[in-house]
């Protein structure tokens, strides 16, 4: 009778827990949007060094939770290496785009460099002005940065931190996100595959603010589409959208690909309306209910295909980042889940297409999504046959999760 007792027990908890994480996301969106809501303008520069304090401490209290989470599933030894990499490789990334990116040479020729161009369109989005869209729909990171700037800190320092904290949920993301397939060490390798990876996606791009939140919102729709969480999911798309739209197109691979989930209809029908009223809300918002021309809902010009298509840089890139994983996918097809492989193949027109009308198709970093999918199947493909290689080795036999 009690075991029974406590059996029933364990999905209230989880239910509990489940609304309680809502409920803390959410209020944390909204807390994070106030600045932009409000139009607020930065403090005057000053020390700031409490608020930079405050950041590495949040820094830090992020690796803290994520030692403590895995360790209760991890050795001590794996789970110091995974927090270590996870950090480290969140700031060898964000070294390298600071370096060439931040202090690189200018995208833009007629600002003086890309940091004065960064803090420009900061102000402007936080005043949700049409005059930089489309970057004015996407002003959560901006808003987060405006929080470090009311404390007195300058942009770049307040811009590094969101980098920071940011930088370390997505790697964290990728290795929870690597464990639905595959082993501790093929987590590690994804992490890794796309660290290297990552600073190709810098090119071409005067570094605005909304990847590491942008590219977090698909890690983490990923995760939620495989273990069917959908308010998890509904979320983290709706909040997701306020760093860059394109993530609200994972409600199509939903509707496509996820039909056999309970009360399919009535969840589909849900994430299609609240896609659709987040997008057409934030352009209401930004150009105050007047959406009367086409380049004012998407930005890009008509002709931008043609633009885009004779551009001769975009191949070479492209290759370097999604084709760089092709092997893999080739020689592990059979055996690749079907769940990754449909994700690739949704991902891949969805963000082409994406890129060649509504923005520039040689902006890798937009290709991002899809090669956070390949580098689990490259990792995943690449540990299990180091498993039938070895003596009496049977990747069967593994337990993935």
């Amino acid at each position: 009778m009690l075991s029974t007792a406590v059996d029933q027990s364990k999905p209230d908890r989880e239910r509990s827990r489940k609304l309680w994480v809502l409920i803390l996301v959410w209020g944390l969106a909204i807390l994070a949007a106030i600045p932009a809501l409000f139009r607020w303008t930065a403090v005057p520069k000053s020390d700031g060094k409490l608020v930079q304090y405050l950041g590495y401490i949040v820094a830090a209290a992020i690796c803290g939770y994520i030692y403590r989470r895995e360790s209760r599933h991890l050795s001590r030894s794996r789970t110091f290496v995974l927090v270590f990499l996870v950090f480290l490789l969140t700031c060898i990334v964000n070294n390298l785009h600071h370096v060439n990116v931040d202090n690189g040479v200018p995208y833009l020729p007629r600002y003086v460099s890309n940091v004065l161009w960064q803090g420009l369109v900061n102000d402007l989005v936080i005043q949700l002005s049409p005059a930089v869209l489309p970057h004015s729909y996407r002003f959560l990171p901006n808003s987060i940065v405006r929080w470090f700037q009311m404390g007195g800190l300058a942009y770049e320092p307040a811009r590094d931190l969101y980098r920071l904290i940011f930088g370390i949920l997505l790697f964290y993301a990728i290795y929870k996100y690597a464990r639905l397939y595959t082993n501790y060490l093929g987590a590690i390798l994804a992490m890794l595959f796309i660290a290297v990876i990552y600073p190709v996606s810098f090119e071409y791009y005067a570094g605005q603010l909304t990847d590491p939140l942008s590219h977090l919102s698909f890690v983490l729709a990923f995760i939620f589409l495989e273990t069917e969480d959908f308010a998890l999911l509904l979320t983290t798309l709706l909040v997701g959208s306020l760093a860059k739209e394109t993530v609200l197109a994972m409600a199509g691979y939903y509707v496509l690909f996820c039909r056999k989930e309970s009360h399919y209809w009535l969840k589909a029908i849900t994430l299609c309306v609240a896609s659709g009223a987040m997008f057409l809300g934030v352009r209401m918002l930004v150009l105050h209910g007047a959406m009367n021309a086409y380049t004012q809902i998407s930005v890009a010009p008509p002709n931008m295909p043609a633009i885009n298509w004779h551009d001769a840089r975009w191949p070479e890139g492209l290759l370097l980042t999604v084709g760089a994983f092709l092997p893999f996918l080739v020689l592990s097809w059979r055996d690749t889940p079907w769940s990754l492989k449909q994700l690739a193949l949704f991902l891949f027109p969805v963000l082409f297409l994406s890129g060649l009308f509504f923005s520039f198709l040689v902006e890798m970093r937009n290709f991002m999504p899809l090669v956070f999918v390949l580098a689990v199947i490259a990792a995943r493909y690449l540990t299990e046959a180091g498993i039938a290689a070895a003596p009496g080795g049977d990747p069967s036999h593994q337990n993935v999760r």
